[in-house]
This record gives structure tokens, sequence and C-alpha cells, in this order.
């Protein structure tokens, strides 16, 4: 049991890690590109902001370990589901980022879990699911688009008598504002949901067989471990899926990058803050970068970027659910 319980935090470990290296880079791209902020100064603000922000807020966790699973099953069955989750998550986050295409790290993990609750026999609760996780992932890329368009609109006829120059540098200077409060969000929503699953295995090993588990608050060592863990990730990040979402899928400029990424704070701390509701920065970020190329004749979309990334969007839950049945397959035949 002791070793289960090893190989989840080990598995946490690896997840937020990933999620840092894969995502973290998205919270600074607009302002590197749109030359807002250099590459070394963003990639410190975004490791010490995710760092900070991982520490902060527990609702999410709550949503995530009590309302949508329900672990009451054995010890052994609930540390391994675990064990499963984490580890399809992060197999299908580096997949994807070896292809260069950004990823929900919520759409993974929910996809390991309900995988693993294949296998495995553990229930979730699917009304909770959809209303908690599934429709606002779904209906925060498309408040993303409406948001950013209007905005982009309205800071167009506000600034049309504005030189460029001027106009951009101010542009700049917000975005590299917005840059850090990227970052500290990114940290409150993604390290949640990692902290709540070990916690459900710290309760697991301490609870009754088959007793109900509910997470109430998430201890200080896990907290720090796992921040630790996505700053880890964060400051070893690539630019692969920086190069798809903030170059590649639109024609952009400051402008447009400081309102994508206004957009994106707003409805992050929204989200995370107010509904206390997991959503995905990746997917909110690319739908307002392709809402700004509405407001205006100059939007350019590059449809060959934008088609793949919106089909990694909707395959992610069943791939990563996949994933995980195998690898929970794999495990019952070993185990015998």
């Amino acid at each position: 049991m002791e070793l289960l319980l090893a190989g989840v935090i080990v598995a946490a470990v690896l997840f937020a890690g990933s999620n840092g290296f894969h995502d973290a880079a998205l919270t600074i791209g607009n302002a590197v590109v749109g030359r807002a902020l250099s590459p070394r100064w963003a990639l410190s603000l975004a490791v010490i902001f995710n760092f900070i922000g991982a520490l902060l807020g527990e609702g999410i966790a709550f949503v995530v370990a009590n309302q949508i699973v329900r672990f009451d099953g054995s010890t052994d069955v609930i540390l391994t589901s675990i064990i499963l989750a984490f580890a399809s998550a992060t197999v299908w986050s580096l997949f994807t980022y070896w292809l260069a295409l950004p990823v929900s790290s919520t759409h993974c993990l929910i996809g390991g879990l309900l995988g693993a609750g294949v296998v495995l026999g553990f229930t979730i609760d699917l009304d909770e699911a959809f209303d908690s996780v599934l429709l606002p992932l779904v209906l925060s890329p498309i408040l993303g688009f409406l948001l950013s368009w209007a905005l982009t609109l309205l800071i167009s006829r506000l600034a049309a008598s504005t030189p460029p120059k001027p106009l951009f540098r101010g542009a700049r200077m917000v975005d590299s504002v917005l840059t850090a409060s990227l970052s500290l969000v990114h940290g409150v929503q993604d390290a949640q949901k990692t902290a709540a699953l070990v916690m459900v295995a710290l309760l697991a090993i301490e609870a009754s067989p088959h007793t109900e588990l509910s997470v109430l608050g998430i201890c200080w060592p896990v907290r720090i471990l796992i921040a630790v863990a996505l700053a880890v990730g964060t400051g070893l990040s690539g630019w692969r899926v920086v190069r798809t979402l903030s170059v590649r899928t639109a024609r952009m400029d400051p402008v447009k990058f400081a309102a994508a990424d206004a957009t994106a704070t707003v409805l992050m701390y929204t989200a995370a803050v107010v509904m206390r509701v997991p959503v995905s920065l990746t997917f909110v970020l690319g739908s307002a970068i392709l809402g700004t190329q509405f407001a205006g004749r100059t939007g350019h979309v590059r449809a060959r970027f934008v088609i793949p990334v919106v089909g990694v969007w909707l395959l992610t839950i069943p791939a990563a659910a996949l994933l995980a049945v195998i690898l929970g397959l794999g495990v019952r035949v070993l185990t015998g």
C-alpha cells in the first residue's frame, strides 16, 4: 500500500511538471511574440507566479475530489485508479507537445479518471461532471471568442486616431502585467486538481475500506510539492506550442495580443474565484486569439493550423480515457 501511495505522489509530480512544461509557456507566449517581454524575463515571471498561484485556493479541488468522482472502493483500487489517471494524462500531454499542439490538462485528467473508472469500477457522477467540468470547458472558449472580439473592436474604435507606435507601446506595457496575472491564475487552476487527487490518496490510506472519501482541505506539504513540480516544469518549458498558438494560427499585433490575454485573464479568474470550476487556459486563450481576428478587416486565420487544434480539443477526453483503459487492463493482467 505504501508503494502505491509513493506511486501516486510520483505520478502527481510528473503530471504537474508536464502540465507546467506544456502549458506555462502559453501564459507568456503572447507577450514574448508581441515583444512586450524578453523570453528570459517572461519565463522568470511565469515560474514565480505559477508557484505562488499553486499555493492559493481550494474551491476547484473540492469540486474535483468530492463532487465528480465517488472514491469509495478499496484502498488499492483508489490508489491504482489515481495513478492510471495521472499516467494517461501525462502521456497524452507529452504526446500533444511533441505534435506542437495545445491541450487541456483538465481534459486529460478527467479523461484519465473516466478510463480508470471503466476498468476498476468506481463511479463518476456524470451529471456533476457535465455541470462542473464539461459545460464550462465547452462554454469558456465560446465566451473567450466573443469577449475578445468585443474588446478588440472597442479598442480599435477608441484608438482609431492614435498612431501605431504609441498604441503598440501601451499595449505591450499592459500585456507585460497580464503575463504575471495569467501565470498566477494558471497556477491556481491547474495545481488544485492535482493536489486534490493526492489528498484523496492520503485519505484512502487512513480511512476504512469502502468508505466514501471527502477532501476537506489541502495540506501544506502537498501544496508545496505540487507548486514546486509545476514551477520546475514551467522553468523547463519549451516553445513548440507557443509557435502554434501565438504565431501560426493567426496574424497578430501587440494590441490583439493584449486583448486576447486580457480576455483570458478575466475568464480564468471568474472561473477560479467566482464559479470555482476548472476551465482550460489553453482553449480560452486560443479562442481569444481567434476572436481578435474578426474585429476588423485585417484579421487572418490560418485554418490548416486551427483545425488540428480543434481536433485535439475534441479528442483529448476520449484519448486519455482510452490510454487509462489500456494501462488498467495491463495492470490487471500483470497482477492476475
